[in-house]
């Protein structure tokens, strides 16, 4: 498995289409994968949208980006050789190359918004978003076709199996997979510091565990709404994002970069997005109380 010769031929020949125009079509394309992306929209979803598939979305991601992690451990196909063809934003290219997690993540992170209005209705744009996503890394000289193949591949199938067990956990009434899996959500990623030490699969698995356990307390405990005026939305992103912000890099500068550290540190995330904000949200604003104005 990896690139070969005809690996380097498919990705020659669209860097033979290069221009500027292009360049910054794949550079968007790929923000749209990106770590930095994701944690903005995620957030951004569970608190001014639909935090009932939010929460969905946040751990459909992290399920993911974790496994993602571990193929490409277990492969360990080297990135294309940037002395055989032009590397555009290197940085968004760290580690080994098979299966693109850009491809994988983008399958199913976008696939998984396609069962939710109004993204239900407009498949191909959908289609049309993975595919550009997908096929940046190749002209971005980071990914062999073959990468892109394989991200797809293990997306499809994570995507239908994460929907099978969804379908299951919101049955109504709640059968016993209603009642247990959420909680097994907040302990199994601890497991993780028991068998890993990558730091990846340490982040993801204390970020899962953190907003599992902070999307049950509030559940229970705050109930806030999504739907607020535009200026409290706002001011939700405002604070959230930047609390978020300050926590991380709190967190980063005053612990050590030890493998309980780096799951501590997610966790804390975790826990601020899905019931941290909520609850200081509900503090300000409560019950009853909610903006007359439009809703996201």
């Amino acid at each position: 498995m990896g690139g070969g010769t005809a690996g380097y031929q498919v990705i020659l020949w669209c860097q033979s289409l290069q221009n500027q125009f292009l360049d910054w079509v794949a550079i968007l394309a790929t923000f749209l994968g990106t770590e930095t992306f994701f944690v903005l929209f995620v957030p951004f979803f569970y608190w001014c949208v639909d935090k009932k598939h939010g929460i969905r979305l946040a751990l459909v991601f992290l399920f993911s980006v974790y496994f993602n992690s571990f193929f490409k451990e277990l492969f360990q196909i080297p990135r294309p050789d940037p002395s055989q063809v032009r590397v555009l934003w290197a940085a968004s290219g760290g580690g080994y190359s098979f299966p693109s997690g850009h491809a994988q993540n983008a399958m199913v992170f976008w696939g998984w918004l396609g069962r939710r209005p109004p993204w239900r209705a407009m498949p191909g744009v959908l289609a049309c978003l993975v595919l550009a996503i997908s096929l940046s890394r190749i002209y971005m000289g980071l990914h062999f076709p073959a990468d892109i193949l394989g991200g797809w591949f293990l997306g499809g199938l994570l995507l239908l199996g994460l929907v099978a067990v969804d379908k299951r956990v919101s049955r109504v009434p709640k059968a016993w997979e209603g009642r247990v899996l959420p909680w097994l959500g907040v302990v199994v990623p601890a497991g993780v510091l028991l068998t890993q030490t990558l730091p990846l699969q340490v982040m993801v698995a204390g970020a899962m565990s953190g907003f599992s356990l902070g999307y049950l307390l509030e559940s229970r405990w705050v109930d806030f709404s999504p739907r607020e005026s535009w200026g409290f939305q706002l001011l939700k992103l405002l604070v959230g994002w930047g609390g978020g912000t300050f926590l991380g890099l709190g967190m980063k500068m005053g612990l050590p970069q030890a493998a309980y550290s780096l799951f501590f540190q997610y966790w804390v995330l975790g826990l601020w997005v899905s019931f941290g904000l909520p609850y200081l949200l509900r503090r300000v604003r409560p019950v009853g109380a909610v903006g007359s104005g439009g809703s996201v």
